[in-house]
């Protein structure tokens, strides 16, 4: 592979400023275990294999006919009930998920819909698989902090029904991945609450991971819009070997830990979480390592959820709030590894 760099961090300077509000999660009720999908699709695996192997024991599957926006506004009716909030009172509407529920309108429409809110705020799609939370909320702190802003409340909502267009034969990816969703509620606040953000992408590791190429006749059909069909979907996400790029993945984690603290002016001793994407459990455990993460510091739901895409940062930050776990003046650091070899993090202070 070609010599890879990555760019310098740039101090960023805010003057109006937000903070974390509310958050809520919300999960289908069927749980399906490792063992009923070895028996459901005749699999010469085991369960303690994929539990070695994955870190996932179980995860929650969304039933027929139940589609991303559905999930996605159940997340966002309970942030919004736990902030006392209406729809209404919101300025910006982010949804990230995997693919939607069309290709266009964009599925936060769908969700804004769901919600039921009599005024027309912006409502939007930001996509960019595993790292998208990360991304809509780096856009949301930068949208308060224009002084020509009026933005007061800002709902970023993500996950989604992810195991509807993932293979059921090939055991790294039928066993890895969970259905649920994930929302934040953003509000204006007098004080700087996000201390620092840095993001990376290298398209030479663009094949590494991300949905395969389909052709428009199947994509527009109704058998998946109208009749919920998703077998035609089924391997519609394709993954490579992902050790060809841990070298890389790893660096980057290194470099994006670095430019955080540079930029923040803090130091791993003031970090008091670190939560970091759990594409998988090697993953999570070698980029915890990487960065000398000890067990007491960070949190992991992967065993009970699967890989939930973009919904795992929220899900480990509602986690982390409904524990009473997260005090004020505490600052979390937020890593992430995306598709395609994107990722990034940013630190927050309670």
């Amino acid at each position: 592979m070609q010599p890879f760099s990555f760019p310098p961090v740039k101090k960023k300077y805010f003057h109006r400023f937000c903070r974390i509000a509310a958050t809520a999660a919300h999960f289908p009720p069927t749980i399906v275990s490792n063992q009923q999908i070895i028996d459901q699709g005749g699999l010469s695996v085991t369960d303690s294999a994929m539990r070695k192997g994955l870190g996932v024991e179980r995860r929650r599957i969304a039933e027929k006919g139940i589609a991303d926006s559905d999930l996605l506004a159940e997340a966002a009716r309970k942030c919004l009930d736990r902030a006392g909030l209406l729809p209404e009172n919101l300025s910006k509407l982010l949804v990230t998920k995997f693919i939607g529920d069309r290709i266009l309108p964009m599925t936060a429409a769908l969700v804004q819909r769901k919600l039921k809110s009599p005024l027309a705020f912006h409502a939007l799609d930001i996509d960019g698989g595993i790292t998208a939370f990360l991304n809509a909320l780096d856009y949301a702190v930068r949208c308060f902090s224009s002084t020509a802003s009026s933005d007061q409340h800002i709902l970023i909502v993500s996950g989604g029904t992810h195991t509807a267009a993932i293979s059921k034969t090939d055991p790294r990816l039928a066993f890895l991945f969970g259905d649920g969703a994930a929302a934040l509620l953003l509000s204006s606040s007098a004080d700087q609450h996000f201390l620092a953000s840095y993001f990376y992408t290298n398209y030479h590791y663009y094949q590494s991971a991300g949905s395969r190429q389909l052709k428009m006749d199947k994509w527009l059909s109704d058998d998946i819009y109208e009749k919920g069909n998703y077998a035609l979907l089924y391997d519609f996400y394709r993954m490579d070997n992902w050790k060809e790029t841990i070298d890389f993945t790893l660096e980057a984690a290194r470099v994006t830990r670095d430019n955080l603290l540079l930029e923040s002016g803090l130091s791993m001793k003031d970090i008091d979480w670190v939560l970091v994407t759990e594409n998988n459990k090697k993953i999570h455990e070698l980029t915890c390592e990487t960065l000398s993460v000890p067990p007491e510091k960070t949190i992991t739901v992967l065993n009970e959820y699967g890989n939930t895409m973009s919904a795992m940062l929220p899900i480990l930050l509602d986690k982390l709030y409904t524990e009473e776990r997260l005090q004020s003046g505490m600052t979390v650091m937020l890593i992430s590894h995306g598709e395609g070899a994107s990722g990034g993090g940013m630190i927050y202070r309670v």
